[in-house]
């Protein structure tokens, strides 16, 4: 590790222990001194969320491996959490905490799926009046982040803000998940309202983005072929024909075709029909 990332690292006052990690997404916190722990629980299921707090200050959020527990057939929900922290850097988009899957025992307590920082003094998006212009931005970022990654479940929820311009996006279980049912390009009507409503080339933050996503597209896919054991394929064709389609809107100039657009007012019609 770069003596400025151990720097930054150390000046996080909510950081994961650096020494516990391991190669990729996996790490561990068996070295770090655990204070006490606050329980939550997941409707139907006998574990939930666990907040850990560590006796040096810092905390993380521990969730577990939800397939052993309540959604048998649900996918790798950990490796999920963590593959998006590692998606986030490798674009540049800075706003998902740290999250690694670990895999310890602590106190004759199993600790199984992945740990994210816990981010101290934040209120969610429902807390908030307005948007600063820099959170503004970086929201719009993330929506076209949560549109490559499949995000299936991103809500003023589990978006958070702590009063310094800074948004963090938390709670990523709910992507890179597709079947062989569902359209590849299927775009989220928040998606199509945006690209419709902007001129994203006159938006320097979302075209930086999507060239990035471009150019570190072969990157990405070897990350899902290493760690994603359900639907890997999909998956894969999923996240690059979406980076494909926003890098070759930006040279169209034109995000929808109006044959699409005809298509989804129709699809929308029927729908209130029923």
């Amino acid at each position: 590790m770069a003596k400025e990332e151990i720097t930054n690292s150390k000046n996080n006052q909510s950081n994961i222990l650096d020494e516990g990690i391991k190669e990729g997404i996996f790490g561990s916190i068996k070295d770090k001194e655990i204070d006490h722990v606050v329980y939550d629980r997941w409707m139907g299921g006998p574990r939930g969320p666990e907040k850990i707090i560590f006796k040096d200050g810092s905390a993380v959020m521990f969730k577990c491996d939800i397939r052993h527990y309540w959604m048998a057939d649900n996918p790798d929900t950990a490796i999920r959490e963590a593959i998006v922290y590692q998606i986030d850097k490798i674009v540049g988009l800075g706003l998902v905490p740290k999250t690694m899957v670990i895999d310890d025992v602590i106190g004759n307590i199993r600790y199984d799926g992945s740990v994210q920082v816990w981010i101290k003094n934040a209120k969610d998006g429902y807390q908030i009046d307005k948007f600063t212009d820099k959170e503004r931005n970086d929201f719009e970022r993330l929506r076209v982040f949560d549109f490559v990654i499949g995000n299936s479940d991103r809500h003023l929820g589990n978006v958070l803000f702590t009063g310094d311009d800074k948004l963090h996006a938390i709670d990523n279980n709910a992507c890179l998940i597709i079947n062989k049912d569902e359209d590849i390009l299927s775009f989220a009507s928040s998606i199509i309202y945006f690209f419709s409503r902007n001129v994203v080339q006159d938006m320097p933050h979302i075209v930086d983005l999507i060239v990035r996503f471009y150019e570190n597209k072969d990157k990405i896919l070897k990350l899902l072929d290493r760690y994603i054991h359900d639907n890997t394929e999909l998956a894969k064709v999923m996240v690059e024909s979406r980076i494909n389609y926003l890098y070759n809107m930006l040279k169209k100039d034109k995000p929808f075709p109006r044959k699409y657009l005809e298509w989804r007012n129709g699809l929308k019609r029927e729908v209130d029909c029923i």
